[in-house]
């Protein structure tokens, strides 16, 4: 069942995430951005949210080598304040998402994060399959916030 291999795809990127988070505050400000942001797909559209998620993670070369090195280590630590790191880690949710469904491939995602040039062609390729990403993506997102609001406590 598709929606069976979403809760264990959402548990496998949360598990990454819950350990590269390593201030309290970055896990609390993480479970606020998983809480409101599901929501915030639906409701702008997924192309300006996910516009609005990098720009709030202020991807500098740390932070972007950081959130890189979750897609293959389990140990990886995200870098920044607890703000942009949760946005950080919210946009790897989706990304890794991405990645293991087969929408997008992992090397193509790695050069567009690192070359300005190539994240305009990440960003319109994202453009083009926006109806299929948010048709596929909900139950997912749904099972991370449920899994955050578990897991974290509250501020």
């Amino acid at each position: 069942m598709l929606y069976e291999e979403d809760y264990k795809l959402a548990l496998e990127a949360f598990k990454k995430v819950f350990n590269a988070l390593t201030h309290y505050g970055a896990k609390q400000a993480f479970r606020s951005r998983a809480r409101d942001l599901v929501e915030e797909i639906y409701n702008s559209g997924f192309i300006p949210t996910f516009f609005y998620i990098i720009s709030k993670a202020e991807l500098n070369s740390d932070s972007l080598d950081s959130l890189i090195s979750l897609f293959s280590s389990d140990n990886a630590i995200l870098r920044g304040s607890d703000e942009n790191v949760s946005y950080s880690a919210y946009l790897f949710i989706i990304l890794y998402y991405l990645i293991k469904r087969g929408i997008i491939e992992q090397k193509f995602l790695i050069q567009a994060l690192r070359c300005e040039k190539i994240r305009l062609d990440l960003i319109d390729e994202l453009y083009n399959l926006a109806p299929i990403i948010s048709a596929r993506i909900r139950t997912y997102l749904l099972a991370v916030k449920r899994l955050s609001e578990a897991l974290i406590e509250a501020r």
